[in-house]
């Protein structure tokens, strides 16, 4: 039986730890905007592990769905994309839905932003809008973003610095060579290098080999430290180097100050430590920030030399001019006057790319929140900075917004669909808009209502050309 008298909302987000933990900012901003109880539906292996530092909600194991069943919901925000969760959204009572939903073998996206994160797979080159954003912006509304408030990160000063070896697949992480070579040259500096793994024995292998040929074979956290225990360690340290993974995501948001080596197919846009105050490094070279490497080699890795690296993160606890190492860009997160995520270039930016992506950013912002005058000014702003820089884009686009155009018509006239990653067909710098509409059609069934979207996105955008 159905409890009506207590309706509360309701998070899935049954991904993995980094994913869980991005989560975080949702968990404030719905319960500010709300203030009903939240479920959150997730891993009993990361939460359990997570509950000092995780805000304050009602956690329910996956292995307890069936429990959810006895509520009613305000709004579902379906944040996994796992089958079972999909279509248990499906059988769920509520209002509102963000998400993945399964009924009847159907697989649907509710929500404009879910559509338009779904639509980076392979194609998020020009996102700037954060995964913890893209969660939210459904739902939550933007002053509630905005009025967030950040801790300073405070790091323990003794010197002691946590190298995190692992990441999820091996070309997210540094070698060995780097590793033991960062150590050495820290070492040199005064610091104290830890090694650190996560629990995989190949993680663990790493940060031993790394540790033997440092010739600091005591110098490592073994991988067997749980969660908990890991982030009372990281809480001791006055600073935590690590490739995109989950603990980078728990370290920021237990306030230790983190450097982030953004290295193979992640982007930190998307993935690098939310929280305001932290460093990214990553390469400045053009396909950095891929969503899967397709070279023979990755060359993003050339630029992180460990005595060039080093020197930055003494200038860096010095509180000292920074030295640029060449080949390399270093961010700083923050927010922009939109209260969103926000990577402050301290050197090695490349303006051009940035007024690309900038553009794509607020034109979704603005035409997904049905041009919300929030957005307008910043809007306006990236589009004239965009095509009187670079005017020469011009041409291009709109011969790849006329091309859209025929293949629309050409699909509403034959009642047809576009093939399979026609997108892909487009420049990359209308792949963005592209991708979008072709997986806004497909989600809903190539409805009336959504070719006139489609349109009036296309539409929108040869406007801006002008």
């Amino acid at each position: 039986m159905i409890e009506q008298n207590n309706v509360k909302n309701l998070i899935i987000q049954a991904q993995r730890l980094g994913d869980l933990v991005m989560t975080f900012p949702l968990f404030n901003w719905l319960k500010k905007q709300d203030n009903k109880e939240i479920f959150v539906l997730a891993e009993e292996k990361f939460y359990k592990e997570l509950l000092r530092i995780s805000p304050q909600v009602t956690y329910i194991p996956t292995r307890e769905m069936a429990y959810l069943k006895k509520f009613s919901y305000d709004t579902i925000i379906n944040l996994s994309h796992r089958e079972d969760t999909a279509k248990l959204t499906a059988s769920l009572e509520k209002k509102c839905l963000y998400g993945l939903e399964e009924k009847n073998s159907c697989r649907q996206i509710f929500g404009k932003w879910q559509l338009y994160r779904a639509s980076l797979t392979h194609n998020n080159h020009y996102n700037r809008l954060h995964w913890a954003d893209l969660n939210a912006l459904d739902h939550i509304r933007p002053h509630i973003i905005q009025a967030a408030k950040w801790a300073v990160p405070q790091g323990k000063q003794n010197g002691k610095i946590g190298l995190f070896v692992g990441a999820s697949e091996e070309a997210k992480r540094p070698s060995i060579d780097f590793w033991a070579d960062l150590a050495l040259q820290l070492n040199k500096k005064g610091y104290n290098p830890i090694f650190i793994s996560g629990p995989s024995k190949e993680e663990q292998r790493i940060a031993y080999a790394a540790a033997k040929k440092a010739q600091m074979p005591h110098g490592v956290i073994p991988g067997s430290l749980s969660i908990v225990e890991l982030i009372q360690f990281i809480e001791s340290l006055q600073l935590f180097i690590c490739p995109d993974t989950g603990p980078m995501h728990a370290a920021s948001f237990a306030n230790v100050p983190t450097l982030n080596l953004s290295l193979g197919p992640v982007h930190p846009w998307e993935t690098a430590p939310y929280p305001p105050h932290h460093y990214v490094i990553r390469s400045s070279l053009s396909c950095s920030g891929c969503w899967q490497c397709t070279k023979k080699e990755q060359f993003c890795r050339r630029a992180f030399i460990p005595h060039r690296i080093a020197t930055l993160v003494h200038s860096l606890l010095l509180q000292k001019q920074l030295p640029r190492i060449p080949g390399i860009t270093l961010f700083k997160t923050g927010r922009n006057a939109l209260g969103l995520y926000e990577l402050e270039a301290v050197f090695g930016d490349k303006p051009y790319h940035s007024k690309q992506a900038d553009f794509w950013r607020y034109f979704f912002l603005y035409m997904l929140s049905d041009k919300n005058e929030r957005y307008q000014a910043s809007y306006e702003k990236s589009k004239a900075g965009l095509f009187s820089a670079l005017p020469q884009l011009i041409p291009p686009m709109q011969k790849a917004y006329l091309s859209m155009i025929k293949q629309l018509l050409i699909t509403e006239k034959t009642n047809a669909i576009l093939a399979p990653n026609t997108w892909r067909e487009f420049p990359p710098l209308f792949r963005p808009l592209a991708s979008y509409i072709q997986l806004l059609l497909e989600n809903g069934n190539y409805s009336k209502e959504l070719r006139l979207q489609a349109m009036e996105l296309l539409e929108n955008f040869s406007s801006a050309l002008k």
